[in-house]
């Protein structure tokens, strides 16, 4: 998993995420399988004896087995007079190869046969045609069924070769889709990957929270519909029988309708003026978005899958794309001599 942060303001566009990666392996808990029966009860086999058992695929989850830093989910996709950056999320190799190898390839190609594109859209549709190719090339043959295919998530954005203010875009490679996130002169905050602290607080509440809220709520509503028509009923027939009458079979003992309720989700958002940030508080909100989520990954029970060193890249449209405090590799393990 991961964290990516895409904040578009009126003085640039500001990308940012964490720098951990993550392997998992689907497993199932055998406490749920179930044995099934012949036609006179007796457990199935097969023909060698083992007992056969039947599987849900609901009951298969992913499990993350292993953990590591120093991954680089940030990098360029286009250049010129249409800088666009991409950041992902989700898988973290195709084919043994990773999302920054492939942005640097469809990066290099763009520059080396001359073909610049226009828009940021034309630039992020051409980005998802390519990496499509490279998802459905690395699940070809795969015993895995394609319910269970994972693809990457990328938030791209940039400026166009006419465009005044940036934009951002959502890339999902499994549904072959491009959505709009913010055109040119929309102002705001996007995220994608694990992020459920950071929807928190942008929002006043996470996805998973509000499900479980509005389920709860629905279930309170059915049942107290449940109880009042059979009040209603009961004290009918009551009625009827204290008036030594029986109540009639085609009266309706329903009551007309349900309650409608619904919450006031978007009252509990904080009110951030994205659009005039300046560059430098942009900067400094998409690092601790980062952060925030990082921190929650860190100290929550289970395998850290957020975390790491947090990057961040600037966009503007004077001076590109920018990738900001980025260390340079280093030699630093010299060997165990006083002399090196």
């Amino acid at each position: 998993m991961t964290i990516n942060i895409a904040l578009a303001t009126s003085e640039g566009l500001v990308l940012g995420c964490d720098s951990i990666a993550s392997s998992i392996e689907y497993v199932v808990d055998p406490f749920e399988l179930e044995q099934p029966n012949d036609e006179v009860g007796e457990p199935l086999k097969h023909e060698d004896g083992r007992p056969l058992v039947a599987l849900d695929y609901s009951s298969i989850r992913p499990v993350v087995t292993n953990a590591w830093g120093g991954v680089t989910k940030l990098f360029q996709i286009h250049g010129g007079a249409a800088p666009v950056a991409a950041v992902t999320s989700g898988i973290a190799q195709l084919k043994d190869r990773t999302m920054k190898s492939y942005a640097e390839e469809f990066l290099v190609n763009s520059m080396q046969i001359g073909v610049t594109l226009g828009s940021v859209k034309e630039v992020s549709e051409a980005f998802l045609m390519f990496m499509r190719e490279q998802y459905l090339e690395h699940y070809k043959g795969s015993p895995i069924p394609e319910e269970f295919w994972t693809g990457p998530v990328f938030l791209t954005g940039g400026y166009g070769n006419s465009d005044e203010l940036p934009s951002v875009y959502r890339l999902d490679v499994k549904d072959n889709r491009v959505y709009d996130q913010f055109q040119e002169s929309e102002f705001g905050v996007a995220w994608s990957g694990q992020a459920d602290s950071v929807e928190r607080l942008i929002r006043g509440y996470d996805s998973a929270v509000r499900e479980e809220i509005e389920k709860h709520l629905g279930q309170l509503i059915e049942d107290n519909y449940v109880q009042l028509t059979t009040a209603m009923a009961r004290i009918l027939e009551d009625t009827f029988a204290q008036l030594g009458v029986e109540l009639p079979d085609d009266v309706d003992t329903v009551l007309p309708s349900k309650l409608e309720a619904s919450l006031p989700w978007d009252s509990l958002k904080v009110a951030f003026d994205y659009g005039n940030l300046p560059l430098q508080s942009a900067v400094d909100f998409v690092a601790f978005l980062v952060n925030l989520q990082s921190g929650k990954s860190r100290f929550a029970p289970g395998v850290a899958t957020v975390g790491g060193r947090t990057q961040v890249a600037v966009i503007s449209k004077v001076e590109g794309f920018r990738i900001l405090n980025e260390p340079e590799l280093q030699h630093r393990h010299t060997g165990f001599g006083d002399d090196v």
